[in-house]
């Protein structure tokens, strides 16, 4: 690493040291309303997660870069929710701190807010998969590509816009060269090199039930935020949207675990004992 890279990714770490600690200090002092600094942590935490990304990875969406350098959805995932969750926690934590007596602080139940059941297993499943994911990867039974192959996968990627610089096709698996050529639609495209240029509709189906799932608790969270009370619990998921969840992400597992399950071998050759009989 050069001294100037040294530099610069010792004054983001700085900066974002000194603008974390500032804007605790800011949303504390204006702890009454606790909708207000669920929207401030968020941000705040967005913000502190990108500079990491800069700083460890040289792009603001490192946090979301497994090793192949392609986006994780399992990871996008898990951050999201541990955003949510964790900022709404300490919101209530700092309302529950202001509205409430003398007590809340010696009396943890009465400060810290309890987290359901539903939301422990949504997290549950969020890790699961996450860790889970690069075990079936690292498993892959995928063939490499021939070079006629090669070829069609390089021509579809540079109608997509990627350049050939950016292009890895050693080995079963699709790979960037760099953190910096993870692109957005790395989370519904297949992993392998053999589908990299394809839709991958259990990747898509998980999307679209985490950004719903995502939408609806945030819209529990903003009306139970948005009231003047001291709270006691974080709102109910539904066991209904967990089941959808569940669903989802187990058919992503399963589908990841049969396409790099799949392999590619060449028919064997006669050995010299296998002559046929004269």
């Amino acid at each position: 690493m050069s001294e100037n890279q040294t530099k610069w990714r010792e004054g983001y770490s700085l900066a974002a040291v000194l603008s974390f600690l500032a804007a605790l200090y800011f949303i504390y002092k204006n702890s009454d309303n606790a909708l207000t600094n669920w929207y401030w942590l968020m941000g705040l935490f967005v913000l502190v997660l990108a500079v990491i990304g800069k700083v460890m990875c040289g792009t603001w969406k490192g946090v979301f870069v497994d090793e192949r350098n392609v986006m994780s959805l399992s990871r996008v995932q898990m951050v999201a929710w541990s955003i949510l969750v964790l900022t709404a926690v300490l919101a209530l934590v700092l309302h529950n701190i202001e509205t409430g007596d003398g007590n809340c602080l010696r009396d943890a139940t009465g400060c810290v807010p309890d987290i359901p059941q539903q939301l422990w297993l949504l997290m549950g499943f969020s890790t699961a998969t996450l860790v889970a994911s690069p075990v079936l990867l690292s498993n892959s039974g995928a063939a490499e590509p021939d070079q006629k192959k090669s070829e069609e996968i390089t021509n579809g990627l540079a109608k997509q816009g990627y350049q050939t610089s950016e292009q890895e096709l050693s080995g079963p698996l699709y790979r960037n060269e760099s953190p910096q050529d993870a692109r957005w639609s790395d989370l519904i495209t297949g992993e392998q090199n053999s589908n990299c240029l394809h839709l991958d509709l259990p990747r898509l189906q998980m999307c679209f039930f985490t950004l719903v799932a995502l939408l609806i608790y945030s819209v529990l969270l903003h009306g139970q935020l948005s009231q003047a009370a001291a709270f006691e619990s974080l709102p109910d998921l539904s066991e209904g949207l967990l089941a959808i969840i569940a669903i989802s992400h187990g058919g992503y597992l399963v589908s990841k675990a049969s396409q790099n399950s799949v392999t590619t071998t060449a028919p064997a050759k006669n050995s010299g004992t296998d002559q046929p009989a004269q």
